[in-house]
C-alpha cells in the first residue's frame, strides 16, 4: 500500500513539475501575446461619450489572471444609475495577487477616452475611490487601491509583518493597480485610455513621484501633493516632533494656547515681509524669528510667552531632526507659520509609533517598543532597508525621472508652506535635485513644476486659500502643450462662502501683489521671479553630495 500510494504521488508530482515547466516555458509566449493584444488595440478618441462593449457584469466572465505584473480576479462588476452628477458607471471590485484590492468605476454611456487614478494617504488599507467623485463627474474611468492590504490609515499597520505586503505598500500596488484597470478598460470599451492621469496627497504624493521614477509609462501627466516619504519620514522626522512635542504621558509639550502666543510672534516679526499684512507668511524661509525672544523672564512661567523647555522643544522642530554629532537625518524641519498644524495632542504619536513598531525595521522590535525608545544616533541606519523599499528616492542617490520626462510625461507638485507633518524643505530639496541632474530648474520647467501654497497646512487646512483644482491645468499641459503658469487657490469659511482668493505660481515664481485693489482678490496678485534660480539641495545624511 505505501508503495504504490507513493508511487501516485511521485506521478502527481511528475505531472505538477511538468505543468510547472510547461508554464516557463509558455508564460514568454503569453506575454508576448498580451503585449501583441496591448499594441493593436486603438487609442480610444476623447470626449466622444464611448459605451462599453460588454455588458457590465460580464467583465466578471473575463479571465484577467494572465495579466503582466498584476494577475488579478474580479470579484463583482454592477451598474450604478446616474446620480449626484455622476454618470451612469459599471463598478468594479477585485484584487491582485496576492491582495491588493481595487475598485474601477467606467462610465458606460459616456466615457470621455481617458484615465484617472488616486492615491491613498497615510498607511492606506482603504480603497480611496471617494476621492475620484469630481473626475468621474466629467466621465473619466476611474480607480483606486487599498496599497495591498487592510487596516486603518492612522494606526497599527499590522500588514508589514508579511514582507510581499511591504513591497506592495512600496512600489508595486500603485502600478499594478493601474496596469490592470488600463486592461479591464480596454477589454470593456475595445479601446486603450488616450490620457492616463494620476493625482495623489501624502502618501498619495509619495505614490506619484514614485510612478514618476519607476513605471514612468504609467500616467501622461502626475498631480502630487505634500509627499510623505514613509521611510524617512515615518521612523526620523514624525518621531523626532513627537518626542520634542509630546511628554511619555501624551500631553502637550506646548499646549494649545502658547502655540497661538508663538504663532502670532511670529506674525508680528514676519507677516509684512511680503509687502501685504494678512496673516500669511509668504515664503517662511525669509523669517528669520527667535523664538528665544519670547521666553518667559527668569525661567517661569508665563501667559504670553513661553518657558524654557517649550522653546527648546520649538527650536528642535524648527530645525528638524539631527543626531549627537549635529548632522542632518531630514532636509528640514518645519517652517514658521505652521504652528497650528503642529501634532500636539496624544494620538499625533500614532503614525511614528505605528511605522516604528511595523515598517521600519526588519525584524519588527519586541511588542514593548515605543516610538519614544528611538534612538536618533544608533536606529537611523536600521531602517535603511525602509528606506529602499519604500520611498522613490534610493539612500545617496538624487531622484531620477530622466525616463519620464523622455517619455513626455508631465508632473505638478504641490506643498503647503505651512505642513506641519511633511518639511516643505524635502519637497524643495527634490525639486532642485532633480533640476541639478537634469538640466536646471529653467530647463525642467518644461516638464515640472511645482507650486508652493503659503499657509496650507497637510494638503489642506489653515487659514489662507487652500482649495485648488490642478486637472484642467494638466490636462492642458498634457493634451496641447500649455504649460501652467499658476492657478487660483480659494479659502471658503465654514458657510462655503468665498473669504479670499490668492494665485499660486510655478516655483521658484510667487505672488506679489500689485499695491492697490483688495488683497482678497487673485487679480490684485501678479508672479515675481526671483533673479537668479535657486538651488534648494540639503546636505543630510542619506542624500547625494551637495556642493553649492
Amino acid at each position: 500500500m505505501m508503495s504504490r500510494v507513493s508511487s501516485a504521488r511521485r506521478a502527481r508530482y511528475g505531472r505538477l513539475v511538468g505543468l510547472w515547466v510547461a508554464a516557463l516555458v509558455l508564460l514568454p509566449l503569453f506575454t508576448a501575446m498580451a503585449g501583441r493584444a496591448a499594441a493593436d488595440a486603438p487609442k480610444a478618441a476623447t470626449d466622444a461619450n464611448l459605451s462599453g462593449q460588454l455588458a457590465c457584469a460580464d467583465l466578471t466572465k473575463q479571465d484577467f489572471t494572465r495579466i503582466p505584473e498584476a494577475p488579478s480576479t474580479l470579484l463583482s462588476a454592477v451598474v450604478v444609475p446616474a446620480a449626484a452628477g455622476a454618470p451612469e458607471y459599471c463598478d468594479v471590485k477585485g484584487y491582485i495577487l496576492p491582495q491588493i484590492q481595487f475598485e474601477l468605476r467606467l462610465p458606460t454611456h459616456s466615457w470621455n477616452g481617458r484615465y484617472f487614478q488616486v492615491g491613498c494617504g497615510g498607511f492606506c488599507g482603504v480603497i480611496n475611490i471617494q476621492n475620484c467623485g469630481d473626475v468621474l463627474a466629467q466621465n473619466f474611468a476611474v480607480a483606486a487601491d487599498n496599497m495591498g492590504h487592510v487596516g486603518d490609515m492612522l494606526h497599527d499597520p499590522l500588514f508589514a509583518a508579511d514582507p510581499d505586503l511591504r513591497r506592495d505598500y512600496g512600489r508595486r500596488s500603485t502600478h499594478a493597480t493601474a496596469v490592470i484597470a488600463k486592461a479591464v478598460v480596454e477589454r470593456f470599451y475595445g479601446a486603450k485610455p488616450a490620457w492616463s492621469y494620476f493625482r495623489g496627497c501624502s502618501t498619495g504624493g509619495r505614490e506619484g513621484l514614485t510612478e514618476a521614477a519607476w513605471a514612468p509609462d504609467d500616467f501622461d501627466g502626475i498631480i502630487a501633493g505634500d509627499p510623505a516619504f514613509a521611510g524617512r519620514l515615518g521612523a526620523i522626522a514624525n518621531t523626532w516632533d513627537s518626542q520634542h512635542l509630546l511628554h511619555a504621558d501624551g500631553t502637550p509639550v506646548i499646549p494649545a494656547d502658547k502655540l497661538v502666543v508663538l504663532h502670532q510672534a511670529i506674525l508680528a516679526a514676519c507677516d509684512a515681509l511680503d509687502g501685504v499684512k494678512d496673516g500669511i507668511i509668504m515664503d517662511p524661509r525669509a523669517c528669520h524669528f527667535r523664538v528665544e525672544s519670547i521666553e518667559c523672564k527668569g525661567g517661569g512661567e508665563g501667559a504670553d510667552c513661553l518657558s524654557a523647555a517649550q522653546v527648546a522643544a520649538a527650536v528642535a522642530v524648527y530645525d528638524g531632526p539631527r543626531n549627537s554629532k549635529g548632522e542632518r537625518l531630514y532636509p528640514g524641519g518645519a517652517m514658521f507659520g505652521a504652528e497650528a498644524s503642529w501634532g500636539t495632542t496624544a494620538d499625533s504619536a500614532s503614525l511614528p509609533a505605528g511605522a516604528e513598531r511595523f515598517i521600519e525595521f526588519w525584524p519588527n522590535p519586541p511588542l514593548s517598543y515605543t516610538y519614544r525608545d528611538f534612538n536618533f544616533d544608533t536606529d537611523p541606519p536600521k531602517t535603511l532597508a525602509a528606506v529602499r523599499l519604500y520611498d522613490p528616492v534610493p539612500p545617496g542617490e538624487a531622484p531620477n525621472l530622466t525616463a519620464f520626462e523622455r517619455r513626455g510625461g508631465k508632473l505638478i507638485l504641490y506643498h503647503g508652506w505651512a505642513d506641519g507633518g511633511v518639511s516643505p524643505i524635502n519637497t524643495l530639496d527634490y525639486y532642485s535635485q532633480v533640476a541639478h541632474l537634469q538640466g536646471g530648474m529653467a530647463t525642467i520647467r518644461g516638464w515640472f513644476r511645482v507650486f508652493m501654497v503659503p499657509g496650507m497646512f497637510h494638503c489642506r487646512g489653515g487659514d489662507a486659500p487652500n482649495t485648488f483644482d490642478f486637472m484642467p491645468a494638466i490636462m492642458a499641459w498634457v493634451e496641447k502643450g500649455v504649460a501652467p503658469d499658476g492657478v487660483v487657490a480659494t479659502q471658503k469659511d465654514p458657510a462655503g462662502a468665498v473669504v479670499r482668493q490668492r494665485p499660486l505660481y510655478a516655483y521658484p515664481e510667487q505672488g506679489a501683489y500689485n499695491g492697490t485693489g483688495d488683497v482678497s482678490q487673485a487679480s490684485n496678485w501678479h508672479a515675481a521671479m526671483p533673479a537668479t534660480m535657486p538651488d534648494d539641495r540639503v546636505a543630510w545624511i542619506w542624500g547625494p553630495p551637495v556642493n553649492h
